[in-house]
């Protein structure tokens, strides 16, 4: 964490620095809002998508539909051939990067060109249940440290989509996105900010059936709604939301909740959301019962500016 505060002016010229153009930022205190920059627009906001998939998975368990230490292989389709040990992965462990799944769906690249043309919007069902057949496990799920995995939280969603016979989308705006009255989140591109990356303009990404991973947009305004609802005790999700933040994985410097990640002294949780064009940002003060929220584009720096203004 930066060991000094900035103010918002002092943040947006950080980020100028860093080719962003005109972001957007939030810091939300018991006291008082400040903000800056189009926070109303609406964003990509990449990984940040996975806390809210955390969360509708930790609702569909509140919900009597599931359980969260049950085998996801149990709602897969049984001719599929399952690699070594794909039969021990669970909700949880997918929730909580401990599935032993790698980063990226065999055969998949996210580098050079081919970030330039939408890599994730080729995975529909298809595609899809060939990379699980083709998957090689990193390690025994639930065991080991945990391992960021994009294809995890992809799976995570398709498979409850099968868990309920509804499409994540759908299933997300029904049971989290209204209740919260999220207003401008949603799937599509329909009013989604221009992205750059070193300042030049690129298209958003698409990430087929895997948008559990990274495919929600929205303002800067709903998603700081969505972190002040995650602390309000006496919200409609609140059991939901205390499920998802439980720690359920802890090392000397690593915690984990559903989706969430925490700072090495677990007073400050959070998430980091990035595609080609955009660069978010989102962290509670649990202590203060504070957070700050930065959007920018596709270029570095958004997550040291934002504990700086946290701090």
């Amino acid at each position: 964490m930066a060991s000094q505060r900035i103010d918002l002016e002092e943040a947006v010229l950080r980020l100028q620095k860093k080719k962003h153009v005109d972001p957007a930022i939030i810091v939300m205190t018991p006291n008082e809002t400040k903000s800056i920059g189009p926070i109303d627009q609406r964003w990509e906001i990449g990984s940040i998508t996975k806390v809210f998939t955390a969360l509708l998975l930790a609702q569909l368990q509140q919900m009597g539909q599931l359980s969260i230490t049950e085998s996801v292989s149990s709602y897969l389709p049984k001719t599929l051939e399952l690699p070594k040990n794909f039969e021990k992965i669970t909700f949880e462990n997918l929730a909580i990067h401990q599935s032993g799944l790698p980063r990226l769906p065999s055969g998949m690249k996210l580098f050079g060109k081919d970030a330039m043309v939408d890599p994730y919007s080729v995975f529909d069902e298809e595609r899809i249940l060939r990379a699980i057949q083709e998957t090689k496990l990193k390690s025994v799920p639930g065991t080991g440290r945990p391992r960021y995995s994009n294809y995890g939280f992809g799976l995570l969603g398709f498979t409850l989509e099968r868990v309920t016979g509804t499409t994540y989308e759908d299933l997300l705006i029904r049971e989290i996105i209204t209740p919260i009255g999220l207003s401008s989140a949603t799937f599509t591109d329909e009013s989604l900010r221009q992205g750059h990356s070193r300042k030049k303009e690129v298209g958003p990404w698409h990430m087929g059936r895997f948008a559990s991973m990274g495919g929600l947009r929205m303002s800067a305004l709903d998603l700081s709604k969505f972190l002040t609802a995650s602390q309000d005790t006496n919200h409609l999700l609140a059991p939901a939301f205390a499920e998802a933040f439980k720690i359920r994985y802890q090392d000397k410097t690593t915690a984990m909740g559903l989706g969430w990640h925490y700072t090495k002294d677990q007073k400050i949780v959070g998430h980091t959301g990035g595609t080609l064009g955009a660069r978010t940002d989102a962290f509670i003060d649990l202590e203060t019962n504070s957070h700050v929220i930065v959007f920018g584009d596709g270029n570095s720096g958004t997550t040291r500016t934002a504990l700086a203004l946290l701090n």
